[in-house]
């Protein structure tokens, strides 16, 4: 990767930090309406579960960008 395409990359990550309501989620109406009824107990429940079902799925797919990135071809 060039220099100047790792400082875009650098760029726009820095950006997303700094303006985070930029990379929000879109926000599902469904589940806006299931925590909105809810009682607080379920809201905090699905806060978790977030976690819960996010931070796996996360690191699966960086552990597959990571044996990707190993995996190239070798040059002879």
């Amino acid at each position: 990767m060039s220099w100047l395409r790792r400082a875009w990359v650098t760029a726009a990550l820095g950006l997303l930090l700094v303006f985070p309501h930029v990379s929000n989620a879109q926000g599902c109406s469904l589940c806006k309406d299931a925590t909105a009824g809810s009682a607080p107990r379920a809201r905090e429940g699905l806060r978790r579960a977030i976690l819960v079902l996010g931070i796996p799925a996360g690191a699966i797919f960086l552990a597959i960008l990571v044996i990707a990135r190993q995996s190239r071809p070798r040059e002879d």
